[in-house]
């Protein structure tokens, strides 16, 4: 039977046709839905607004998220080995000198996984017909923010297209104000999953879904990826304070202590034994829960273990000498560098409001501390960040580029993020993002939390997560109209 020849052109064009018909389908809305900046009920569009504006706007600070490298990678299902022992030797020793001794244990590994998350986002609905404009001549379209709450490179969002998500972008130009409020969102949806992600909260089609986080990695009962079978040699130690209170309770503020310089002195025990020396090592928890723990930590840590009161004698040889300035300036000296006191060596202590704080009174707030390994061996990785890339040769940059049409898809910060504008419905267009990251803590055996600490400061500082008891925002997201309601004739 003869063979067809086959019009390569035509079938590409088809291909062409077809995914710009299915594309259709998902067309932006005709309906838009943005505030804009400066046309008719625009959010800077109040006659008489001056510059400059400042921003009262609080970011959550996400500070371990900062300190962790991201990696380009391609594997769904990479698997990662680490050998959890050797079997113990069986069989009876030899009676006779020709008889056959004990066999030696095989070596055990224990095989670990992690998979790719997907977390998306759009913009809202847009009339491009009214970008530009504004009012009239009383609008000051010349504004400007003093201040920026996304100065730090703690915010966890993607890199807006030309560099517009900026916040003095937010006041010079609509497209500056979209993308920002677009950053801004991404940060609160996606910030605290460094802890709390978990594969279980997926959606049933995939279009949402978690990768690990620290809470799940940083853990005991892990299990082998393929078999199922325990692994307890690469759990991570759990300590729970149990809620003790280390502001109003002295003794849970001396035992905090113990329990921080014993958990790494355990955690340095394993490194040493193991030949993975030297770690570097960061303990990450909320803000309010280091100065909690600095505002005691002198005092406790300069009389651990002695018995007997400050200024009195312990045994004939050894007097307790601590004065006021000498705990004022190890305290300071915390605070300042960000770090504690741990065995005579400073331990960085990364401050990250992603972490889970819980209260029942909102007086009283309980959460975890972490202990979490950068890196061993003096500089190899073992906490970070994978990315699916998708600017990678043969990638769905590449794909798009042939199979979708010119300008709908574009990759930033490395191909860590890709960016898809919708097909517009005449002139209202929408632009969404999205990524695939996991997270990977390679030697969850040299990790640790203690879990439920609970401390009370003095006031209550703002939360930057909307929906918290102590969260603030207020204002309008439009501007008064009625002055334009005017007749003419």
């Amino acid at each position: 039977m003869p063979t067809a020849e086959i019009d390569y052109d035509k079938l590409a064009a088809r291909v062409v046709q077809n995914l710009i018909k299915g594309q259709s389908e998902k067309a932006v809305s005709s309906t838009p839905n943005y505030t804009y900046g400066y046309s008719a009920g625009g959010l800077f569009a109040t006659p008489g607004l001056r510059s400059p504006v400042f921003s009262a706007l609080m970011l959550p600070v996400f500070g371990l998220q900062s300190r962790l490298p991201a990696k380009a990678a391609s594997e769904t299902n990479p698997l990662f080995g680490i050998i959890s022992g050797v079997g113990a030797a069986t069989g009876s020793n030899p009676v006779g000198v020709c008889d056959d001794p004990k066999t030696a244990g095989l070596t055990t590994i224990c095989t670990r996984s992690a998979v790719f998350g997907r977390l998306s986002l759009q913009t809202p609905v847009i009339d491009i017909d009214k970008i530009g404009k504004k009012v009239n001549q009383a609008v000051n379209s010349d504004l400007t923010i003093l201040n920026n709450p996304t100065s730090s490179p703690n915010s966890f969002m993607p890199t807006a297209p030309a560099g517009m998500g900026a916040v003095q972008n937010a006041v010079k130009s609509e497209i500056g104000k979209i993308l920002f409020e677009f950053g801004v969102a991404w940060s609160r949806e996606f910030g605290k999953l460094l802890y709390t992600g978990n594969p279980s909260n997926n959606t049933s089609g995939g279009g949402y879904k978690e990768f690990w986080g620290l809470d799940g990695q940083i853990n005991t009962g892990l299990s082998d990826a393929v078999t199922g079978s325990p692994c307890a040699a690469v759990d991570s130690m759990i300590v729970d304070f149990q809620s003790a209170n280390i502001s109003t309770n002295q003794t849970a503020s001396a035992n905090i202590i113990k329990y921080v310089v014993g958990v790494m002195r355990n955690l340095k025990y394993i490194a040493r034994r193991t030949g993975l020396e030297p770690v570097k090592w960061v303990l990450a928890g909320p803000d309010q829960l280091f100065y909690e723990l600095t505002a005691s930590w002198p005092c406790n840590y300069l009389t651990n273990q002695c018995q007997t009161a400050v200024g009195t004698t312990q045994s004939p040889n050894v007097s307790i000498q601590v004065t006021g300035a000498d705990a004022v300036k190890m305290r300071d000296d915390m605070r300042s560098g960000n770090f504690l006191w741990v065995d005579g060596q400073q331990v960085e202590f990364v401050i990250d409001e992603a972490i889970a704080i819980s209260t029942s009174d909102n007086i009283a707030y309980t959460s975890s501390l972490y202990f979490v390994p950068l890196t061993v061996l003096g500089g190899t990785e073992v906490t970070y960040f994978e990315y699916f890339d998708y600017s990678m040769n043969g990638g769905s940059l590449e794909a798009a580029k042939v199979l979708a049409p010119d300008g709908m898809y574009s990759v930033s910060d490395g191909g860590r993020f890709l960016w898809h504008k919708k097909p517009p419905t005449n002139f209202c267009v929408q632009m969404l993002a999205k990524t695939e990251p996991r997270l990977l803590c390679l030697t969850p055996f040299l990790a640790a939390r203690i879990i439920n600490i609970q401390y009370t400061p003095v006031f209550i500082t703002r939360s930057a997560w909307p929906g918290d008891p102590n969260y603030v925002a207020g204002g309008v997201t439009s501007a008064v109209t009625d002055w334009l309601n005017f007749v003419t004739p």
